[in-house]
C-alpha cells in the first residue's frame, strides 16, 4: 500500500502520453477533429520559410507553396524549405494534443521516413515505413496519445497538407502506459481510474518467483529510456520514490479541483528469485492523469 502519498506528489502537475496507436497509409484522416490547417490557398507566396504563420503551430525546415489539386493536396501545404541542410520535420503544438493525421508525400520512393510522436521531447510513439508520392492511402499520424510534437524524420523533398488535431483535456481521467523500447514486461496495471474525490488502485502481477514489487514514483516524469538490470528505467531517476509491498496499491486522490490535470507517474518493479540469486525485473510505467 502506498502510504502518505498525497503529500509527495502535491505540486506535480504536467500531461501523460498514452499507450498510442499510428495512423500508417490509410485513406482518410481523423474523422471528427478539434481542429483542422489547411494551409489555405496563396496564403504565402510560394517557397516562404514556414515557422509560426499559422496559429497553434511552430514549424521549422518547412516552406509554403499552393498548388491545385494532386492526390489529396489542395491548395496550400508545406514542403521542404530549400537548402535547410535538415532532414528532420518539427512540427510543434502550442497545446498537448490527443490524436492527429496529416496527408504525406514522399517524395524519395523507396526510402524510409520514421514518424515520431513526442511529449516535452521524450518519444511516445514511431513508426518507420517507405511510401510513395503517387500512393492515395496517404494519411498518416498518431491517436490514442497526448503529445505535443510532431518529427518526421525524411531522406529528400516532402509534401505535408491538412493538419488534422484533436486537443488534451485535462479534466479527463486516465491510466496510461508507457513501455520504451518494450524490453520490460508489462506486468504494472490500473484497476480503477484515478478521479477527483476517488481511491485509485492499481496492481503489480507477481509470478511464483516473486518475492517482492515496489512503485517507483517519479515527480519528474517520463524519461528516455536507459538500460536497468535486464530492462530499462523509463522514468526520470531524479527524486525517485519507492513504495514496496504488493501486489496491490492504492491511495486517495484529493477533491480539491486544483487537482484535475495532476500527472502521477509510476514504474513498476519486481524482485525476483533467479535460480540461487536474486534479481531486479523492471516493468512498464503508467501515468495518471486525475480527473473527474
Amino acid at each position: 500500500m502506498i502510504r502518505s502519498l498525497a503529500s509527495l506528489v502535491l505540486g506535480s502537475l504536467s500531461l501523460c502520453p498514452l499507450a498510442a496507436q499510428a495512423i500508417i497509409a490509410q485513406t482518410s484522416g481523423l474523422p471528427n477533429p478539434g481542429q483542422v490547417i489547411d494551409f489555405g490557398s496563396n496564403v504565402l507566396p510560394n517557397f516562404t520559410p514556414v515557422t509560426t504563420q499559422f496559429p497553434g503551430i511552430t514549424v521549422n525546415v518547412a516552406s509554403y507553396f499552393t498548388t491545385g489539386s494532386s492526390n489529396n493536396l489542395v491548395g496550400g501545404f508545406l514542403t521542404q524549405l530549400p537548402n535547410s541542410g535538415s532532414t528532420q520535420l518539427r512540427i510543434q503544438f502550442a497545446a498537448p494534443i490527443v490524436e492527429l493525421s496529416f496527408v504525406w508525400h514522399q517524395v524519395a520512393l523507396g526510402t524510409p521516413t520514421t514518424m515520431s510522436a513526442l511529449l516535452q521531447g521524450v518519444v511516445v510513439d514511431s513508426f518507420t515505413g517507405s511510401w510513395s508520392w503517387y500512393q492515395t492511402n496517404n494519411y498518416f499520424g498518431f491517436t490514442n496519445t497526448v503529445f505535443d510534437e510532431l518529427r518526421v524524420d525524411f531522406v529528400a523533398d516532402f509534401n505535408l497538407d491538412t493538419l488534422a488535431f484533436t486537443a488534451a483535456q485535462a479534466s479527463q481521467a486516465g491510466c496510461t502506459l508507457h513501455n520504451g523500447g518494450n524490453q520490460n514486461p508489462v506486468g504494472f496495471a490500473c484497476a480503477t481510474l484515478p478521479r477527483l474525490g476517488t481511491t485509485w488502485q492499481g496492481s503489480v502481477a507477481h509470478t511464483a518467483t516473486t518475492l517482492l514489487s515496489a512503485l517507483a514514483y517519479a515527480p519528474n516524469g517520463l524519461a528516455a529510456p536507459v538500460p536497468l538490470f535486464s530492462g530499462e528505467l523509463l522514468v526520470d531517476p531524479g527524486a525517485l520514490v519507492l513504495f514496496a509491498g504488493g501486489p496491490n496499491y492504492s491511495f486517495p486522490v484529493p477533491a480539491a479541483p486544483s487537482w484535475t490535470g495532476t500527472v502521477l507517474t509510476f514504474q513498476g518493479l519486481r524482485l525476483e528469485q533467479m535460480g540461487a540469486g536474486l534479481g531486479v525485473v523492471p516493468l512498464n510505467a503508467v501515468q495518471l492523469l486525475v480527473g473527474t
